[in-house]
């Protein structure tokens, strides 16, 4: 995947994030978010050193330094 391609995934992935798993009573939601949470920091490690574009996506209790 080209550097481009990944970089539109990763702002996919951020944007249908389920920030608020956390909340959830179902184990399996809350498994799949935290497996998200912990893939999407791996592309922000790529992709997004500064979290700018997590920041700009994320609600505001799940932005860099919150989450």
């Amino acid at each position: 995947m080209n550097t481009m391609e990944g970089l539109k995934e990763y702002i996919k992935a951020l944007e249908s994030h389920d920030w608020f798993y956390n909340y959830s009573d179902d184990h399996a939601a809350w498994m799949k978010g935290s497996s998200e949470k912990q893939n999407l920091r791996s592309l922000a490690m790529i992709y997004d050193h500064e979290f700018q574009i997590w920041d700009s996506i994320a609600p505001q209790q799940y932005k860099q330094g919150a989450y």
